[in-house]
């Protein structure tokens, strides 16, 4: 009797803490200036046929369909876009009702992504300065176990909606550091390489800079008798973005070895790595990373943390000083 009482107390006392420390929505929002007016912005939306283009989980399945259907009327309100793929499943996108002066609003509709319907809202208007200004929200609704997740759907929905802005500004502002490219680079072996290796930690500066910074500390202790053998690299041990801290160590490939300051050691890659070719701006270098590791859970693969993951620098800043340019090629480990 007393110890079914106390078992109850306790079930009790964990549903409160539970349903006191959990939260039953995720909810995401972001903001953009925009290049041009906001008419600019309600013409691109008008355009459902290219609204592929730009919605993010097309970056995901490698054999997809799409289908646009408009409304009725020709107008975008009661529009649908469906996407179906191999990996994806389905995904419905129905525009619900357009404010041509200010709003838009739709509905995400996936069994594969997201625990319930994610509702997304554009809103567009001026800012306190008179610049135009584009803000995205997000949310969606929790049931009771899937509260205990909330964190990872906050995390993934945020990316999702960071990439759909990102592509979407692309689509109005060409030439600005949000024309990125991601191109899957399929499933690799890598060989063994020696290389010289420095350690490196951030957790307050600018990633960048601290990391070109330890290139040029490699290039320096090389000498000039020992030349890169190939494109620089870093191997990630802790990569922790919420918090901006990461650990690991950067390399340079050498061959024909000089005596000099650096002592190379020989790097082996064991097992099968999934990669991605990223082209653009360090800044959103983080988003390749959602689209790679998101690619690998929609093809059931599996990463490992057992082995490191590894970024390759083919064109850096040593090469062009325009970031567009810049190619990173991402490889992840898997099982």
């Amino acid at each position: 009797m007393i110890i079914g009482l106390i078992i109850s107390v306790i079930l009790l006392l964990f549903i409160v803490g539970y349903l006191f420390f959990t939260q039953k929505y995720v909810y995401i929002h972001h903001s953009l200036l925009l290049p041009n007016s906001s008419d600019t912005l309600l013409s691109k939306l008008e355009e459902i046929e290219f609204w592929p283009s730009w919605l993010p989980w097309t970056l995901y399945d490698d054999e997809l369909s799409i289908e646009t259907k408009p409304a009725h009327d020709r107008q975008i309100g009661g529009a649908t876009i469906r996407l179906k793929g191999k990996h994806i499943g389905v995904i419905n996108c129905l525009i619900e009702t357009v404010h041509r002066s200010n709003s838009l609003s739709c509905s995400i509709e996936t069994d594969s992504f997201y625990p319930s319907a994610l509702g997304l809202q554009i809103e567009w208007g001026n800012n306190e300065e008179g610049q135009s200004l584009m803000q995205l929200k997000a949310y969606c609704t929790l049931s009771f176990w899937q509260r205990a997740r909330q964190l990872m759907y906050q995390r993934r929905i945020n990316a999702d909606m960071r990439l759909l802005l990102l592509r979407l500004k692309a689509r109005l502002e060409p030439s600005s550091d949000a024309n990125v490219r991601f191109t899957h680079n399929g499933c690799h072996k890598l060989p063994n390489i020696d290389a010289v290796t420095k350690p490196f930690i951030v957790n307050d500066h600018s990633m960048s800079v601290q990391m070109e910074q330890g290139f040029r500390d490699l290039t320096i202790s090389l000498g000039p008798e020992n030349r890169p053998a190939g494109p620089s690299f870093a191997l990630y041990e802790h990569a922790d973005i919420r918090q901006h801290y990461f650990t690991g160590k950067l390399g340079i490939p050498i061959q024909c070895y000089s005596a000099c300051e650096a002592n190379p050691e020989r790097i082996a890659f064991k097992g099968k790595y999934m990669s991605l070719i990223y082209q653009g701006s360090y800044q959103h270098l983080w988003l390749a990373w959602h689209v790679l590791y998101t690619f690998c859970r929609t093809h059931r693969l599996n990463p490992t943390h057992k082995r490191l993951n590894l970024e390759v620098y083919e064109i850096s800043p040593r090469e062009t000083n325009d970031s567009l340019q810049f190619v990173t090629v991402l490889y992840i480990p898997i099982m």
